[in-house]
């Protein structure tokens, strides 16, 4: 080899060396490489000379970041300065005559640049910088070609060194692009795996100035549109870390203007308001891709890795603060991460969005990241406020609780202490949050709570109460100020106005627990107060639904039901807008129909006003505008067809991979559904009282359909799926399918009429037997076709009526089955309703409150003429009954019992209602009826709850049927009922968390197992008054009070039959205990007072003995539900034995003239309990009972009160209890 040979290998290898050096930062070894090169290969001076002053630059940077003394700083910067500003000209003469090697040139020019950039040149430096980067570095690494590392590490620098110069001088869009353009570069150069030293500090310059610069120009624009651009160099910047696993991530890159930490928190921010704002979510080529996964389910990942880094970074480099410091950084991120939690655990999102874990993992992952953070925080507000709010939403009620004990006790010190200083307090919420976080937690207590929580409701009720007043007061009563002189900060109106509802909901859920009955009147004066406060103008929220449902069922319990009426007929009128859907277009994963959905209880409400005013058939429309008001069945349903009986193998196969269309009920949560069934269950009872009760059963098994539709089958833990884009599971196709387990179906009986005899499959099977035609569209529940049109409504109605009629009972003038006034039952069995008489009108004191209409007609036919007004509007306005209903209500119960009450009836702020409506809805998420995210309990708790609410389904049916004589099938109901109250009492006596108990549901659980096992015992004793089985009766009645001592209609059926046996129309029950007992629940054991059921052969089951019904008994079994005798319904003189007297007989035996005194005297002792009771305070029948009981113990002026007392209840009084309009209570 030639001397010339040696030394272009010796150039080569030495090059290749200067190259690695400086790619590992290795600055030291450069001078001597220099030397070696300029000796082997003197023409490459470009090189030399790039590589001698990067060396420089690099060891003043070096050099100016060790000083540490100001002075001795000074004078090093000012030597390196002007030892750097003699290799500007040698650089512009090396480019200019540089023509063979092209890396040289470009490491040259970007050399160049970075030295007038440390300079602070930054004009200087763009200008010498290559003017597009990605064209430059393109001509250099191509297909046939590939660059050099230092080459890649210059490209990038480049972009930095430029971007950030552009920066500096304020031209921030021509940065962005700088970046944009070069992240081509970045893509090809992190494909290689193979970072140096200085790549890695390059690049992770170059991704923080893009990332940075573009998640501020983001911030700064109008438009909340993130560009693809941003993601992709925050992904890149994740891609890098990735590949820097034994790197720590922490701390600050040399030259970096920001810690790692703020890119990371960035980057969290930018996800987040993808997130809350529902912007789209752009995929790129930096994001690890599943095609098996959902891009929503990619969305949650990315979100959940990012929170993951940020949140370590931040508690490894905070710091504990001192007493008086606040880590607002923490309290900033946990902010956000529990936005994002109510996102994804609020209605827009499912489980099969989320992913793994589902809303319950998010929710507990929320939890862990609040814990954690309160290590790094003291005495923190905001964490403990999230963490109340967080654990309410998981139904940790215990926990949630006492996070907000302690939130308050530390916003009660903090606020004492700033109106005492007059400083401000760092770190604790303002007004306006602890309101909100209060309103939250007393509608927690009065939805979920039992009689512990309404107290803890009413104090804090009480304490914000005064603490309102004080503070914020009307604008005409004082000026906004606080006592101290301090102005208050102003709080949003929807927050004063959600506060006072809330505490009027609190002030009215205590007044029905409550054991002070002087004080309910009070108490419920008090919330309606605050209500009217709520609705006052100055908030700007008078025609909000929930304070307007909560302020008409006060006034309805306190029977005043004309104002009521008008109340929620305010809260009814459509807005300028209704927002609804067009038949058949799938719901969006937003849910739909928000404003309806919320309407439903005031639906509900508005039917039992009505009924209270015997305006039943009115009250049925209004049950049908509940359903109605969602325009088309599918919109409520779904999209199930049920017409055809018959599907051939590939129709089926075909379908199962077809999309459904979902209906808002698959939106629903469990109290919405109630609700909805709730609306049902009045329908059929008003059915009831205009038809007859024969009509009333055979639409029963609608109610059981509509059951299924909205919660499955229980007893196999499954419910209707709400995951979008799979197959809704389809609503029964007739009650063969609808929760049967007795053997033979009861409704194919002897004792029911023939239209029906079918029988029904066992639970959970499918059977494909109608019960009758079916139409083209029976969606969610079956319907039966109603064959008797004579129904015979009784044409008075008083409860205490003993007489029997003298004929059969003509059907009611304004009944259905004469005027066909009343539409049918379609919209709440998904049965489509004609068209042309889809948007009746109906008309209430002169003025239209229900039309469901598109928005097209919704103008022109909301308001007409007085000429126009229905023969509805008629009925009530000229009701024979209805002029002592406009006035107040007469004063409340006997002096002996309550205080009566002299307060006004609240009147509308406004007389007119139209201008009282202002047309807006409440401000509340799009997702859900709640601020919040919908809460979930535990799936047993749910499945729990859910078989309480059937077993009140099959005991209303059961009521069906004993007042339509059908007393085999009333049995079979009552068995339905009693297997389920079996299967919750093993699964509570198999629990093993301590929450739950026979005898207390837990939070939010619904009835008790015992109140439950009593609601069976009270029916069956029911059904054995109405069989003339007073004995039987009076076994069922006492195990119902050995389960449950306060249910209501358990002690009124057993102080009737005391009575009856003081009064002798009963002969008392042999002493000796017979051999049969009663079947009880299987815990129960018979009390000391009970008295068995005689045996066969006992005087009570002889034809004409004392056993047999007394008048009042019989005529109490003939009666519907609002005392009215059903259609069909006879009495029979009773023969008696002993003739009825007040007063016992003085020539009796000693023992049986005792027993007499002591059932007459334990009747009065139960009523008078009862009527003291939240239960049992407005519960007529109660009230008459404990007159007769007065009665017959000689206080004639107390019977007298208590009859009046009665008088003014029945008139207010419902076709069912005010209570059962849904479970929240008093909360939408």
């Amino acid at each position: 080899m030639s001397l010339r040979g040696r030394d272009q290998t010796k150039a080569g290898r030495y090059i290749q060396q200067l190259d690695e050096a400086r790619c590992q930062g290795k600055w030291e070894a450069v001078p001597d490489l220099l030397r070696k090169i300029k000796k082997h290969a003197p023409a490459r001076n470009c090189l030399v000379l790039t590589a001698e002053a990067e060396h420089a630059i690099a060891q003043a940077s070096h050099v100016g970041s060790a000083v540490s003394r100001p002075s001795t700083a000074k004078s090093t910067t000012s030597s390196s300065t002007s030892e750097l500003k003699k290799y500007i000209p040698q650089l512009l003469e090396a480019i200019e005559k540089e023509r063979i090697h092209v890396e040289d040139e470009f490491q040259a020019q970007v050399c160049l640049g970075w030295l007038y950039w440390r300079l602070e040149e930054y004009h200087s430096a763009i200008s010498q910088l290559p003017k597009s980067v990605e064209h430059e570095f393109s001509q250099l690494d191509g297909t046939n070609k590939e660059s050099g590392e230092w080459t890649r590490v210059c490209a990038l620098k480049a972009a930095y060194l430029k971007g950030s110069s552009q920066v500096k001088i304020g031209a921030s869009v021509e940065a962005l692009e700088t970046y944009e353009s070069t992240l081509p570069v970045f893509t090809i150069i992190s494909a290689k795996r193979n970072y140096g030293l200085e790549l890695k500090i390059w690049t992770e310059l170059y991704l923080t100035g893009f990332c940075i610069l573009s998640s501020g120009i983001n911030k700064s624009r109008t438009s909340p549109v993130i560009e693809t651009e941003t993601l992709a160099a925050f992904r890149g910047w994740a891609a890098f870390w990735d590949g820097q696993a034994s790197v720590p991530s922490g701390g600050r890159a040399p030259f970096s203007p920001v810690p790692r930490r703020h890119v990371w928190k960035e980057y969290y921010l930018v996800l987040s308001d993808i997130l809350q704002h529902e912007l789209p979510f752009a995929t790129t080529s930096l994001i690890p891709t599943n095609t098996v996964h959902s891009t929503r389910i990619q969305q949650r990942l990315e979100l959940q890795r990012v929170e993951a880094r940020y949140e370590s970074l931040l508690l490894s480099e905070v710091q504990f603060p001192r007493a008086e410091e606040v880590n607002e950084e923490v309290e900033t991120f946990v902010n956000i991460a529990t936005k994002n939690w109510g996102v994804l655990c609020g209605n827009g999102w499912n489980d099969h969005d989320i992913g793994e874990g589902g809303a319950e993992g998010v929710s507990r992952g929320i939890l862990d990241i609040l814990y954690r953070a309160g290590t790094k925080t003291f005495h923190s507000t905001p964490i403990l406020r999230h963490l109340f709010k967080v654990h309410l939403a998981v139904a940790d009620f215990d926990l949630a609780f006492k996070a907000f004990d302690t939130y308050m006790e530390i916003v009660k010190r903090g606020k004492a202490r700033v109106e005492k200083t007059g400083d401000p307090e760092p770190g604790l919420d303002d007004d306006e949050t602890v309101l909100d976080t209060a309103s939250e937690c007393i509608k927690a207590l009065c939805q979920y709570g039992s009689r512990e929580g309404a107290e803890k409701a009413k104090d804090l009720s009480h304490f914000f109460e005064v603490w309102l007043d004080k503070h914020y007061p009307l604008p005409q009563d004082s000026a906004h100020s606080l006592e101290n002189g301090a102005s208050a900060k102003p709080i949003d109106p929807n927050v004063l106005t959600r506060a006072w509802r809330c505490i009027g909901i609190g002030y009215a859920n205590w007044a029905r627990f409550t054991f002070d009955g002087s004080s309910r009147g009070d108490i419920q004066q008090q919330a309606i107060k605050c209500f009217r406060r709520a609705l006052h103008p100055s908030y700007r929220n008078s025609a909000n639904i929930e304070t307007l449902f909560a302020l008409g069922t006060v006034l309805a319990e306190r029977r005043e039901v004309p104002v009521a009426i008008e109340v929620v007929k305010s809260g009814l009128l459509p807005s300028r807008k209704l927002s609804t859907k067009p038949s058949g277009v799938q719901l969006s994963h937003h849910g739909g129909f928000t404003k309806e959905r919320a309407l439903i209880p005031l639906w509900h409400l508005m039917a039992l006003l009505l009924s209270a005013r015997h305006e039943f058939v009115t009250a049925a429309r209004s049950c049908e505008g509940a359903f109605e008001q969602f325009q088309d069945p599918k919109n409520l349903f779904g999209d199930a067809d049920l017409g055809a009986h018959y599907r051939s193998e590939h129709l089926q196969i075909n379908e199962k991979f077809s999309p459904k269309i979902l209906g808002v009920v698959d939106e629903m949560n469990d109290i919405e559904k109630e609700s909805v069934l709730e609306v049902k269950m009045t329908q059929l009872a008003l059915v009831e009282i205009i038809e007859g009760a024969e009509v009333a059963v055979n639409a029963s098994d609608e109610l059981l359909g509509l059951y299924t539709r909205l919660f499955g089958d229980p007893l196999q833990d499954e419910s209707v799926p709400t995951n979008h884009g799979t197959n809704a599971e389809p609503p029964p196709k007739s009650s063969a399918s609808t929760l049967r387990s007795i053997k033979g179906s009861i409704f194919g009986r002897s004792g029911r009429p023939a239209q029906k005899s079918q029988t029904a499959p066992a639970l959970g099977e499918r059977s494909a037997v109608s019960l009758r035609p079916q139409t083209t569209q029976t969606i969610p529940a079956p319907m039966i076709q109603v064959t008797s049109a004579n129904g015979r409504p009784a044409t008075q109605h008083h409860h205490f009526v003993k007489e029997p009629p003298s004929e059969k009972h003509k059907p009611r003038s304004g009944s259905l089955s004469n005027k066909k006034t009343t539409r049918d039952r379609s919209a709440s069995t998904g049965r489509r309703s004609n068209p042309a008489s889809q948007h009746r009108v109906t008309t209430l004191d002169g003025e239209e409150y229900f039309t469901p209409m598109g928005d097209d007609q919704h103008e022109k036919h909301w308001f007409h003429d007085e000429s126009t007004k229905s023969e509805v509007s008629e009925s009530i306005d000229n009701h024979p009954s209805s002029d002592h209903h406009t006035s107040a209500p007469d004063p409340l119960p006997p002096q002996s019992q309550q205080m009566p009450q002299k307060e006004k009836s609240l009147q509308p702020a406004n007389p007119d209602p139209i201008k009282n409506q202002d047309h807006r809805l409440p401000q509340v998420s799009p997702h859900s009826l709640s601020t919040s995210p919908r809460m979930r309990f535990p799936k047993d708790q749910e499945r729990r709850r859910r078989i309480s609410t059937l077993v009140k389904v099959w005991l209303l049916i059961s009521s069906f049927y004993r007042r339509a004589a059908m007393y085999e099938d009333s049995k079979g109901a009552i068995e339905e009922a009693q297997k389920l109250v079996k299967i919750l009492d093993e699964d509570i006596t198999k629990d093993l968390s301590g929450k739950v108990s026979l005898t207390d549901s837990g939070w939010g659980g619904g009835k008790s197992v015992s109140e439950l096992w009593g609601d069976v015992h009270a029916e069956s004793g029911y059904l054995a008054l109405a069989e003339s089985l007073p004995y039987q009766a009076l076994a069922q009645f006492e195990a119902a009070l050995t389960e449950f001592q306060d249910h209501p209609s358990a002690i009124v059926g057993l102080s009737n039959i005391l009575l009856d046996i003081y009064s002798g129309d009963l002969l008392p029950p042999p002493s000796i205990t017979p051999l049969i007992l009663p079947p009880t629940g299987p815990h129960t054991t018979p009390s000391s007072s009970a008295i068995a059921t005689p045996v066969s052969g006992t005087p009570a089951t002889q034809p004409g003995s004392p056993g047999t019904l007394s008048s009042s008994q019989a005529s109490q079994s003939a009666h519907g539900p609002l005392g009215i005798s059903l259609p069909g319904s006879t009495k029979s003189n009773i023969p008696r034995s002993i003739p009825p007297t007040s007063e016992p007989n003085k020539n009796e035996p000693g023992t049986a003239l005792q027993d007499r005194i002591a059932a007459r005297d334990r009747a009065a002792f139960l009523l008078s309990t009862l009527t003291k009771l939240g239960k049992g305070w407005n519960y007529s029948e109660a009230w008459f009972a404990l007159a007769r009981a007065y009665e017959l113990q000689g206080q004639q002026e107390k019977a007298k009160e208590v009859l009046w007392w009665c008088v003014e209840l029945e008139e207010g009084k419902a076709v069912r209890d005010w209570s059962e309009i849904g479970r929240g209570g008093y909360v939408l």
